[in-house]
């Protein structure tokens, strides 16, 4: 079930990609404090990368993600390495202890916590962080063009979808 909601959910920021002009999807938007659709998309993807770094490692850090510039300014990159993640996270096994490793010193990295955790967890984690920023992605394209629609679950929280399904009934 955890493998087939991130699926689900690198699909919508795969799909909302695909929605934009090159231009768009680099063109910095006032009401997301002028950043843009790529910077949100290269930020989820770069917390994926970290995740399949850190299971070869055993130590998560999101922190050191590589802000590779070239995925906020190309959807085409960005497509690829969502698709080379999904092939990834299929394969991993849930049930594999790590380690998260952060800081928040803002002044010293050095000063670092560390967290036992687990791929599941982590995994759980992921989903709640892309879902926030397709939510802000989703702004971000209306404000760009009011006139693409994505899927009305793009951003949305999967408790959110269960009870508006339930109520429905």
């Amino acid at each position: 079930m955890i493998h087939d909601t991130v699926k689900i959910n690198l699909l919508h920021l795969k799909n909302s990609i695909l929605e934009l002009s090159s231009e768009q999807f680099v063109k910095p938007i006032a009401l997301l404090s002028d950043s843009s659709i790529g910077m949100h998309a290269r930020h989820i993807i770069e917390f994926y990368q970290c995740l399949l770094i850190g299971i070869e490692s055993g130590i998560v850090n999101y922190d050191n993600r590589e802000r590779d510039s070239e995925l906020e300014v190309s959807p085409e990159y960005c497509i690829k390495i969502i698709d080379e993640i999904l092939l990834e996270v299929n394969k991993l096994s849930l049930n594999v202890d790590l380690v998260l490793q952060t800081s928040y010193c803002t002044l010293d990295s050095l000063n670092k916590i560390d967290v036992a955790t687990s791929v599941k967890r982590e995994l759980i984690y992921n989903i709640e962080h892309t879902i926030h920023h397709l939510a802000i992605i989703k702004i971000g394209i209306k404000a760009l063009d009011p006139l693409i629609t994505l899927d009305e679950s793009v951003g949305v929280a999967v408790s959110t979808i269960r009870n508006k399904n339930i109520c429905a009934q």
